[in-house]
């Protein structure tokens, strides 16, 4: 009975998207950018002067143009030059984000908190444009869009069917994941109707097969690796907004799978790491989209940090006893197997996640030094002492897994008590404070005596 009806609720969608032109009431403007775009007479002209009609596009586009996406030495001041150096096809698709990435198209009954949900898709989006640059894909900028449209089926969902997407929601802890939940209610999930409204609205063939995670056949070689890119910056960051448990050694297994495919080193996967935050922001202040301040971003920053910390303390712990009972039946090769493997995966995860709560430190000073904001400045020392305490954990925790992992056999008798970190990383934390310490009173001194 339940399957019957999501199949129903599922061809009512598909039909409704394939006969509905204005899905997302989408204002008069973007209607006539994408009558234009679809023109064998088209101009970029024309397409120039419709854009000029909505203030906010005009000044988004403008913005865009002039971003560090569009490194150019001559500042672009006009919407014809805009359209010139963006590209018909990017301004096609950025009218389209900016345009339906408004909190009033998601109905409060749906269950959705708007500002969680385009902080996710920024992530993505500046993941996807940051993971291109390190693949030296080319036009990493449409990455960034491809990014930002993954997930703009969920506001279709919402927008058109809110009650329903709260039955998908009251699956939590029940469906295995946000798609399995959507596919069980509803008969489709988010991402396919993405793929859908993507091929509706004509956008470029590459992108359409890139959104929505579709496994598109005889895709080239460049469509695959954008496919693997999409997936891997879903990955690396969570679904919050949706309440959905995703287990996180699971995901961390599928994120070094997904770097492994496209050849990533953990150098390159740092860096993207780093620069995250920066650009989602940057990004959310262009769009003019809300995903709240910083010190927001900074707190959930931290709790995922804790909450990954917490996981690994557990997982050393069960490695621990499974090692201790394998050492006492003298399988000496397979703890040592075990006991690496765990090392060097919660070795790879924690030391990303040191790069970026450092990236976020930085940014933090950087808006301090500037003046930007007066909260930041309140608040900054705290802030900043509660990132320094979790990097200096969790430091402590890495140079000890480092150390176990090169543990060789001839020691595997002492493997036990190595294994017992409580101790020694508690040792390393106080030598940390120890050297602080003395790095800041070497300063004052200098200072005195200078």
């Amino acid at each position: 009975m339940v399957k019957s009806v999501s199949n129903k609720l599922r061809g009512k969608i598909i039909e409704q998207i394939k006969n509905d032109s204005n899905l997302l009431s989408m204002p008069q403007s973007l209607y006539q950018i994408l009558n234009e775009v679809d023109k064998e007479d088209f101009s970029p002209q024309k397409l120039a002067e419709i854009i000029k009609t909505d203030p906010a596009l005009t000044a988004r586009i403008l913005s865009l143009a002039n971003s560090t996406f569009y490194q150019r030495f001559a500042r672009t001041t006009t919407v014809n030059q805009a359209v010139s150096v963006l590209g018909v096809s990017t301004v096609k698709c950025l009218a389209l984000s900016t345009t339906v990435l408004k909190p009033e198209l998601i109905e409060k009954n749906s269950g959705i908190n708007p500002k969680e949900f385009f902080t996710y898709v920024l992530l993505n989006a500046a993941t996807a444009e940051c993971l291109a640059r390190e693949l030296k894909l080319k036009a990493s900028e449409e990455m960034f869009i491809i990014g930002l449209l993954n997930d703009i089926g969920l506001i279709f969902l919402v927008h058109h069917y809110p009650s329903e997407y709260r039955q998908v929601l009251s699956l939590r802890g029940k469906a295995d994941s946000l798609r399995s939940a959507e596919i069980e209610i509803l008969g489709i999930d988010h991402y396919e109707i993405s793929h859908l409204l993507a091929r509706k609205w004509r956008l470029p063939e590459e992108m359409v097969n890139s959104i929505g995670c579709q496994n598109i056949e005889n895709s080239s070689e460049k469509v695959k690796k954008m496919q693997a890119a999409i997936k891997l910056a879903r990955l690396m960051n969570p679904e919050n907004f949706s309440g959905f448990d995703f287990p996180l050694e699971d995901r961390l297994t599928q994120v070094n799978q997904a770097a492994d495919k496209l050849a990533l080193t953990t150098e390159q996967m740092n860096s993207v790491t780093s620069r995250l935050m920066s650009s989602a922001i940057e990004a959310a202040e262009l769009m003019g989209v809300d995903i709240g301040s910083i010190e927001d971003l900074l707190a959930k920053a931290n709790q995922e940090i804790w909450k990954a910390y917490f996981t690994i303390e557990q997982l050393f712990r069960i490695r621990q006893d499974l090692n201790s009972k394998l050492l006492k039946e003298e399988h000496y090769r397979g703890a040592l197997e075990a006991r690496n493997a765990a090392m060097a995966t919660l070795f790879h995860y924690v030391n990303n996640a040191i790069t970026g709560v450092y990236g976020r430190s930085q940014l933090m000073r950087q808006r301090h030094q500037s003046g930007q904001s007066e909260i930041l400045l309140k608040n900054l020392d705290k802030d900043l002492n509660i990132i320094d305490k979790s990097i200096q954990k969790i430091v402590a925790v890495l140079e000890e897994v480092k150390e176990i992992s090169h543990i060789g056999q001839d020691k595997l008798a002492g493997c036990s008590e190595a294994m017992n970190l409580d101790d020694r990383i508690q040792d390393r934390i106080s030598k940390m404070d120890k050297e602080q310490k003395w790095f800041v009173e070497a300063k004052k001194e200098k200072a005195t005596s200078g």
